[in-house]
């Protein structure tokens, strides 16, 4: 099925607009990407038992953790929380 295909039975189903459904869908897009992100940083916390990337820094400079793969975490971690903060601008600016 086409998007526009796809689209149309949408709006006859859930008796809404093709501008709604879209903004919808961007939405529910963006808030699936943000849990994923979130999900990975989690998993992080956890593995080093650290609350923030500032101490697994910290960890890594005093030798606490073994460099690698902590270092690749880190990057990580600092990557994951700035697209967080790029999806969540531009959802507000939606």
């Amino acid at each position: 099925m086409s998007v526009d295909a796809l689209t149309l039975e949408l709006e006859n189903v859930m008796a809404l607009p093709e501008s709604e459904i879209i903004r919808k869908g961007l939405f529910a897009l963006i808030e699936k990407e943000i849990r994923f992100a979130e999900n990975e940083i989690a998993e992080i916390r956890e593995r080093y038992d650290l609350l923030t990337k500032e101490k697994l820094l910290h960890a890594i400079q005093n030798s606490l953790v073994v460099e690698h793969p902590a270092w690749e975490d880190y990057i990580v971690w600092k990557n994951k929380e700035a697209h967080i903060a790029r999806l969540r601008l531009a959802a507000d600016h939606a």
